[in-house]
């Protein structure tokens, strides 16, 4: 029985990724944009670009981590002021 379901469920979404794909078709679409805007820029642009787009992605996802580090001492500072008053009842 666990198998009927199991594939029921594996044939549902090869179908519905198989329509995403066909509508879409997003890998296409990129790689075109790549061979019109990338493929013809000279190689010192492409090595500069790609220099910033990785300085970019480090200072954000440093960013992000700041911002989650924060957002988890204040989740604890939260937490430990509801157990102080649960505790003191």
């Amino acid at each position: 029985m666990w198998n009927v379901v199991k594939g029921f469920f594996e044939s549902l979404y090869g179908k519905f990724n198989g329509f995403l794909a066909d509508t879409l078709d997003i890998d296409g679409k990129l790689l075109g944009l790549y061979d019109q805007f990338v493929s013809p820029l000279p190689e010192l642009i492409k090595i500069v670009g790609a220099v910033f787009v990785g300085i970019v992605i480090v200072l954000g996802t440093i960013s992000f981590v700041k911002k989650m580090l924060k957002l988890f001492i204040v989740l604890a500072v939260i937490l430990a002021i509801v157990v102080l008053i649960t505790q003191l009842r």
